[in-house]
């Protein structure tokens, strides 16, 4: 029994001589003088000065630490943040034993209330980086600099603030940390990690475990990820295993899930370049983008403000930033079995591939499908002059539901058939749809084939619906429109599509040819609308108002529909004597000769153009009218009542 007790009481004068060694080493030591090694680190990784405006000290304890307040890190000299860090509270936790014999060794770091400002000057240079750094690939080795100053396994952040923005005139990106921790496992190689806080307006809050900095920086071993929480109010879980082979980074057997969606591939970013190359496979069943939480925009990249206030603009001006196209390069491929919009809409098989070098974003080829066909394509993006950034596309779908497109277009109606084609081959200017489409530059082609389109009640308020009363005044009467064949096809340049008979539509009782002028630019136009009645129909007088030409006029956002009065008169006139003879009067054939063969109809000369045309043209008569418009009038209402 002595002899435990000599072993216990030998035991404890050893820790206190420890204890008071470790005191009077600590009381000895001048935090300044461990300070210095820090600033060189950070000097030599960041090209910033380090500096301690408040007060430094020591806390006995366990594990000493050293206290800094008021820690600031300058920023770079054309930096819009007057700094590029500053912490309220740096605290320092030394290993003790080490201390003995003066060497300082870090265990933990605790940032609290820091506020790091990281932003770019739009042409490469960062500032969390020395002068020049973004010229070239970072020094073999890759990790070293700062990496190192901090490589310690447990790190906390207590209400800190980050920004990220890159140029002087981008939206500033916001990241707010409540809480950050990192925890080593006694005799694990793993790290616990805790985050709580929010990017933008989404609430994060997720913890789980992941490998240690040794682990990452000496390559041993693949570096394991494995968190869950919630993002946005979403259940969220990241799963991978991690290759470190400084400067490049893969990420292996990569699964996340967020909500419903789930993603899994292959992801890998080679940070040795002038900007990071990220290269990914991945793969996602199913999609909804409406359980993905999106970061509120700032407001720097809201809504342009419209040059005329007053006017009600249907295309958004709302800017696209391409700024992503500027901070990394990439290679990538997606497969999605099923996307769903926020807005309700689904698109199937989506299958893509595109890379993006220099901020000119190429993807050759896409696939989707959607409205019932799928679409393919190409699309091209030059982003590299801010200022000004260009975009190619090129469409073409086949097979699609007339209806879905319809609908689409804030038009639904119940349709059987229309088996649509499409095709769009565009060259663009500008970050915004409204600019697009006023640079606009190509052609556009949709043709739909047979189907029934089911008439509803019309109404009058709403302009599509007066327009299909002027020019199809049998939809009033019928119980469906038997559609023969509709096109759309007109060039575009700068903004403006000029159409000559281009915009077409027949069926089983009439044809209507469109000419006129689109203006992108002030969402403006301006056409008329030909009906043409076919041969042999049976008409009932009463219950039509035909029109010779109908114009429509105005914006896009509230048109007006004009009916020429005297066009229609003239009609009316002309079937009533087809009804008085059996038989056609001169103005109804030089309406219908497209109907008994003598030229083509509607839709061909809008897909054919000048040809076509011209053989409309040889074939149509010029031959006025042999009665009066009143004595027609008066034949047409003689045979309406019996007489």
């Amino acid at each position: 029994m002595r002899t435990f007790v000599r072993i216990g009481i030998g035991i404890a004068a050893v820790l206190l001589l420890l204890v008071v060694g470790a005191i009077v080493a600590i009381k000895t030591i001048d935090p300044n003088t461990l300070i210095a090694p820090i600033q060189a680190q950070v000097k030599s990784a960041t090209g910033r000065d380090l500096s301690v405006r408040g007060t430094a000290h020591v806390a006995l304890s366990l594990h000493p630490r050293i206290v800094l307040t008021d820690v600031v890190l300058s920023n770079a000299p054309w930096g819009t943040a007057r700094e590029l860090a500053r912490i309220e509270r740096l605290e320092l936790a030394a290993a003790l034993m080490p201390l003995l014999s003066r060497r300082f060794e870090l265990e933990e770091i605790v940032l609290v209330k820091p506020v790091v400002a990281l932003e770019t000057d739009g042409k490469g240079q960062k500032n969390w980086q020395p002068p020049g750094a973004s010229a070239g690939p970072p020094q073999a080795g890759g990790g070293g600099g700062l990496a190192a100053a901090i490589a310690v396994g447990e790190v906390t952040i207590n209400e800190g603030v980050f920004t990220y923005q890159d140029g002087p005139k981008a939206a500033v990106s916001r990241v707010v940390v409540d809480k950050l921790a990192t925890r080593s496992r006694p005799l694990a190689s793993n790290v616990d990690l805790q985050f709580r806080g929010s990017v933008g307006n989404v609430p994060v809050n997720v913890e789980g475990t992941v490998g240690n900095f040794q682990m990452l920086t000496t390559r041993t071993s693949a570096y394991p990820v494995d968190v869950k929480g919630h993002v946005g109010g979403q259940p969220f879980a990241i799963a991978a295993r991690i290759k470190a082979e400084p400067p490049r980074y893969v990420f292996d057997d990569l699964k996340l899930a967020l909500g419903a969606n789930a993603v899994q591939g292959s992801f890998s970013a080679d940070t040795g370049g002038a900007r990071p190359r990220l290269v990914f496979d991945l793969a996602a069943p199913a999609l909804a983008l409406s359980a993905i939480p999106v970061p509120a925009v700032p407001a720097s990249a809201q809504a342009k403000p419209p040059a005329d206030a007053a006017r009600h603009y249907l295309i958004p001006d709302t800017a696209v930033s391409f700024a992503p196209l500027r901070w990394v390069d990439a290679d990538g491929k997606l497969a999605i079995g099923k996307l769903t919009l926020a807005s309700g809409k689904t698109f199937a098989d989506i299958k893509l591939a595109f890379t993006n070098t220099d901020a000119r974003f190429d993807m050759p080829q896409f696939s989707v499908g959607a409205f019932g066909g799928t679409l393919d394509g190409s699309a091209k993006i030059d982003a590299s002059r801010s200022d000004m950034p260009t975009v190619n596309v090129k469409v073409a779908g086949r097979g699609l539901s007339l209806g879905a497109l319809l609908a689409a277009a804030g038009h639904p109606r119940e349709v059987r058939g229309g088996s649509t084609d499409v095709a769009v081959d565009l060259a663009m200017r500008g970050d915004s749809p409204r600019e697009w489409a006023s640079t606009a530059t190509g052609n556009v082609r949709l043709v739909s084939g047979k189907a029934t389109l089911v008439n509803t009640k019309i109404d009058p308020s709403v302009t599509l619906d007066k327009l299909n009363e002027a020019i199809n005044p049998f939809r009033a009467l019928d119980a469906s429109t038997e559609l023969v064949c509709a096109v759309v096809r007109f060039p575009i340049a700068n903004g403006v599509a000029h159409v000559d008979r281009s915009i077409a539509m027949e069926t089983s009782k009439l044809g209507v040819s469109a000419s006129g002028t689109l203006d992108f630019r002030n969402e403006t136009l301006d056409f008329q609308f030909n009906p043409k009645v076919r041969k042999g129909i049976s008409i009932d007088i009463a219950g039509l108002n035909l029109a010779d030409l109908v114009r429509v006029t105005g914006p896009f956002a509230s048109p007006h529909v004009a009916i020429d009065a005297a066009g229609s008169m003239k009609i009316i006139a002309s079937v009533g004597a087809a009804i008085g003879t059996s038989g056609l009067s001169a103005v109804a054939q030089q309406l219908l000769s497209w109907a008994d063969g003598s030229g083509p109809g509607p839709c061909q000369v809008a897909l054919e153009g000048g040809a076509s045309r011209a053989a409309q043209n040889a074939g149509t008569s010029n031959a006025q009218p042999t009665v009066p418009i009143a004595s027609d009038i008066g034949k047409a209402l003689g045979k309406l009542f019996g007489r």
